[in-house]
């Protein structure tokens, strides 16, 4: 390996907001490769880690515009040449394509696009840049298979949003509980960035102050989590709490904590396409989840009967409460065959990164 190597990795946004980086720090820490995160502290909240661009978003974390992105880029530009960076990863395609000639003068071949949203490369021009773009990295890197449906023809790797080491610990571990975690209330967890106000608000609906029912949203989401709580305090919401900001090592014990994951997200490509860190945690402690229907997180769910996919919440609680009937055993069983076949996808990620650095 080349002791030289110096990798950058460049995110769009605030490190709260992107645990998947962590797919990448945790193997250059194993084969001891030198790196820095690079990010956008948009909402001031970031510890300090790497090389962070302090200017916040008035508006919150999803507002800022090309205005914005400009001042950004130019600081991204300046930490690498400053620092000496000789590889770059680089997260989604606005920070791609802004950086389009820049890497391509720089960089070609020796740049890694990670891909986990749909975005501004399925506009026209933006489209065709992302394309090019593709084809001069070292790798293509894909949170979802998904996502192949809207992407050019090319070679994708797959590196899914989760912490491999919990999974193989999870998959070690042997279950200890027999039933469906209810503890006589089914409880129903929101967890991590909470932006859709209308399928939030269907789920609120569906599940406000019914019997034998809570509802918690934990996590930021600037906007949407306001009018969540304003049309609880109107409602006079007795089952619905809200909990905001929180430490990533804290997740697993609100997770662990519910019956049931809320993944039920509004009919659009972005989302269908996607899989979600909460799809990943209802996996890995074994904490059925409720998806849209007909999306990729559906079809999972469907498939290897690990979660409820419905087109709608008209009947969310008879749902969720024949879910629980079944044999829990089995269902963490179908769990951990769905994470076995989505680390085979990892190991070969794994490799591909550890190339990148030789």
């Amino acid at each position: 390996m080349d002791v030289n190597v110096k990798v950058a990795l460049v995110i769009p946004g605030s490190i709260w907001y992107a645990p998947y980086v962590r797919n990448y720090t945790r193997i250059f820490d194993e084969i001891n490769v030198e790196y820095s995160i690079i990010s956008w502290n948009r909402e001031g909240d970031d510890k300090p880690e790497g090389f962070q661009y302090n200017i916040l978003c008035d508006n919150g974390h999803w507002s800022a515009g090309f205005s914005a992105y400009k001042g950004y880029i130019k600081f991204v530009k300046k930490t690498i040449k400053e620092n000496g960076f000789n590889r770059i990863v680089v997260f989604g395609p606005q920070m791609t394509c802004l950086l389009s000639t820049y890497l391509l003068a720089n960089f070609r071949n020796r740049y890694i696009i990670d891909y986990r949203d749909l975005s501004i490369e399925q506009k026209f021009g933006f489209k065709q840049l992302f394309s090019f773009m593709l084809r001069f990295s070292c790798a293509n890197v894909i949170s979802s298979p998904g996502f192949k449906r809207c992407l050019p023809k090319r070679n994708y790797y797959l590196s899914h949003n989760f912490d491999e080491r919990a999974v193989r610990e999870a998959l070690a571990k042997k279950d200890a509980s027999t039933t469906f975690h209810a503890n006589g209330e089914i409880d129903v967890l929101t967890i991590g960035a909470i932006r859709d106000y209308s399928s939030n608000i269907e789920v609120v609906k569906a599940l406000i102050n019914k019997n034998g029912f809570n509802l918690r949203f934990v996590g930021k989401g600037p906007g949407t989590v306001e009018y969540l709580q304003e049309y609880c305090e109107k409602n006079d919401a007795k089952n619905v709490s809200f909990v905001g900001f929180y430490e990533k090592p804290e997740e697993a014990g609100f997770v662990k904590s519910s019956t049931f994951m809320n993944i039920f997200y509004p009919r659009i490509i972005t989302h269908d396409t996607a899989l979600s860190n909460r799809f990943y945690n209802s996996l890995i402690y074994h904490r059925p989840m409720f998806v849209t229907k007909d999306t990729c997180q559906g079809d999972y769910a469907e498939k290897y009967k690990v979660g409820v996919a419905v087109k709608d919440c008209n009947s969310l609680t008879d749902n969720l409460t024949d879910f629980l009937k079944q044999d829990y055993s089995a269902y963490c069983k179908r769990c951990d065959d769905l994470l076995v076949a989505f680390l085979n996808d990892q190991d070969e990620f794994v490799e591909v990164v550890k190339n990148f650095v030789n």
